[in-house]
């Protein structure tokens, strides 16, 4: 029979296998895992030597203990893809070897393996998956479907097709278990055409893989969605996507899944992605791993790795002219950008403890952070946390008492570009400074809008007054009279940060309050 496998001609009969995965799933063990849903990872590193070699190094993946890790590469003079074993031992991945055990005479790739190394699923195209008519007279083609084999201790069984409804004559590849390892998700595309490639997820009943279905959107949107690996907790799911929204080329996303319903997709952002390709997520203990293509490799993809931050933010509350711990109660808001037309804003509410201290941790995907505090004795307090923010430090939040001359910045009022209208995002903070006045009756504050360094002085000092007044107008607008306020346009004449640039220039836009009477 004349076959055709990625557009090369071979010869090779088929063979069919009947073997049924149910006895050797009944001694699949189940796992939990205390790690956190989200992943914040900084300074991803190639592994190097001799994991990473100069061609293709794909698709890791681990057992819980973190010390078995599996790949595919093709390597040297290899013609096809095989699977690759190593182990950690003195602090050092070993040489990788073959796993001639599962390995094939043509390509196996993508492995998964449980994580008490019981069985190792994968993809094939060797004699026995499933074949379609080409388009030639006498033409066939072979896809890729799943395998699985059993580890028997001293021997891997010889891997079988997947048992159920999971193969089809088109590509099957990147298998990943959920943690109870009752449903498998993996990617399929009809033959030749990656483009085209979606995410699945299957049941395991009665010892077969059924019910295969393709994740809805958002999770599929045909942007070549590939490589699912569900999140250690089970409330999550990474994947790779072309979509629109990342980094450039294929980007790994994660999206929530509560109860059978997906949330929607996050990019991990630059602390993983770049312009090139990165996929095949996978995670080892408080180490997370993927692949890229992108320059500065051993070859063509190669395998990285980072720890896990914490993902956890201390917060720290004082009075800043005494120094003294304070309990009070936290507003959080975390907003995750859809586009530049929508925004999904998340409210919290923390306290902290007798040290003034609290710990809160954001979504995937959150990473506009906005703290605002409002407490008796206090001028109120609205914070935007930047990226330096969120990398572990304590953040330091210190409270004014209301003295008069005493004063507080307001990065979190926003106004259209060029223009005094606030924008709808900054409600919530008037809002709150609307109540704290209220409870502070005799309070009066001086209103000053600042601008950045950038463009013509007049025009600054224009904006800047009418912005001012229009933080009065708001306030006076939600019942509060209007002599409290007077109003003043400093343009860019009382900089914060003497210098121009994106993160100054956010710095010095604001708006100040100072207080004129107590």
């Amino acid at each position: 029979m004349t076959i055709i496998v990625h557009g090369k001609m071979i010869m090779r009969k088929t063979v069919r296998y009947a073997i049924l995965l149910a006895a050797a799933a009944a001694s699949l063990i189940f796992f939990t895992t205390a790690w956190t849903q989200m992943v914040r990872v900084d300074n991803a590193v190639n592994l190097g030597p001799p994991i990473n070699s100069a061609g293709d190094d794909f698709s890791p993946s681990f057992t819980e203990d973190g010390r078995v890790m599996v790949f595919n590469s093709k390597r040297g003079q290899d013609k096809y893809q095989d699977i690759y074993i190593s182990t950690f031992e003195n602090g050092a991945w070993t040489d990788p070897r073959p796993f001639d055990e599962i390995n094939s005479s043509y390509n196996d790739e993508t492995p998964y393996i449980t994580p008490d190394a019981g069985f190792i699923f994968f993809a094939s195209d060797r004699d026995g998956s499933l074949e379609m008519q080409g388009a030639r007279p006498g033409e066939v083609l072979v896809s890729y479907d799943i395998y699985v084999s059993k580890n028997l201790g001293n021997r891997w069984a010889r891997p079988i097709r997947l048992p159920g409804a999971v193969n089809t004559p088109h590509h099957e590849r990147s298998p990943s278990l959920s943690p109870d390892l009752l449903s498998i998700y993996y990617t399929t595309w009809p033959f030749g055409d990656i483009t085209r490639a979606f995410i699945m997820k299957a049941d395991y009943v009665d010892g077969e893989f059924v019910n295969p279905t393709a994740l809805p959107s958002p999770v599929n949107v045909r942007a070549s969605d590939t490589g699912p690996m569900p999140s250690p907790d089970g409330k999550g799911l990474y994947f790779s996507s072309l979509r629109p929204g990342g980094q450039g080329g294929w980007d790994i996303w994660y999206v929530t899944v509560e109860k059978g319903a997906f949330g929607t997709p996050v990019n991990l952002g630059t602390g993983v992605n770049t312009k090139y390709n990165e996929v095949q997520p996978a995670f080892a203990g408080n180490d997370f791993y993927f692949c890229s293509n992108r320059p500065g490799g051993q070859g063509l993809y190669d395998i990285y790795g980072a720890g896990i931050q914490d993902t956890g933010i201390k917060v720290i509350v004082r009075d800043k002219k005494t120094g003294a711990p304070l309990s009070v109660e936290m507003n959080i808001a975390s907003k995750i950008r859809k586009s530049d037309e929508e925004t999904l804003t998340r409210q919290v509410k923390k306290r902290t403890d007798a040290r003034g201290e609290a710990l809160f941790k954001p979504g995937p995907g959150e990473n506009d952070i906005e703290i605002g505090i409002t407490e008796k004795g206090y001028l109120p307090l609205f914070r935007a946390l930047g990226s330096a923010d969120l990398k572990g430090d304590p953040l330091l939040l210190e409270l004014v008492p209301i003295e008069k001359n005493a004063r507080f910045d307001v990065h979190a009022i926003h106004f259209d570009f060029e223009s005094s209208r606030i924008k709808p995002e900054s409600f919530p903070y008037l809002d709150a400074l609307s109540e704290f006045l209220r409870a502070n009756p005799t309070v009066k504050f001086e209103i000053t809008g600042h601008t950045d360094l950038q463009g013509d002085d007049t025009l600054n000092d224009r904006l800047s007054l009418e912005r001012a007044q229009a933080v009065r107008d708001y306030l006076v607008g939600r019942g509060l009279d209007g002599n409290r306020f007077t109003v003043r346009g400093a343009g860019k004449r009382e900089p914060l940060i003497p210098r121009m640039g994106e993160e100054f220039d956010a710095r010095n836009r604001r708006t100040e309050f100072k207080v004129l009477d107590k």
